[in-house]
C-alpha cells in the first residue's frame, strides 16, 4: 500500500466515524464501532507512515500492544454500556 492509498484509507475512515457520530449513532455498538474504525486507523499509521511494513518484528510487536489497549478501552465501553 502506497502513502497515498492510506491516507485515503484514513480519511475514508474518519469519515465513516463522522458520519456515525453525525447520524446520532450512540451506545455500546456505535462505541465499538468507532473504536474499531480507530484501531484500523492506528494500524494503517504504524504500518505506512511509519513503515513498520518493512520490520516484520516490531509490527507484530506495535500490533499486540495495540490490541490489548484497544481490548481493554473497547472492554470498558462494554461495561460502561
Amino acid at each position: 500500500m502506497t502513502v497515498t492509498q492510506a491516507w485515503l484509507s484514513l480519511i475514508a475512515l474518519s469519515l465513516g466515524s463522522t458520519l456515525l457520530a453525525l447520524f446520532g449513532a450512540s451506545g455500546i455498538w456505535a462505541a465499538l464501532a468507532i473504536l474499531a474504525l480507530a484501531w484500523i486507523k492506528a494500524q494503517l499509521i504504524l504500518r505506512v507512515y511509519l513503515n513498520l511494513q518493512s520490520a516484520p518484528g516490531w509490527a507484530r510487536g506495535f500490533a499486540l500492544v495495540l490490541a490489548i489497549y484497544m481490548s481493554v478501552v473497547m472492554g470498558l465501553a462494554v461495561l460502561a454500556g
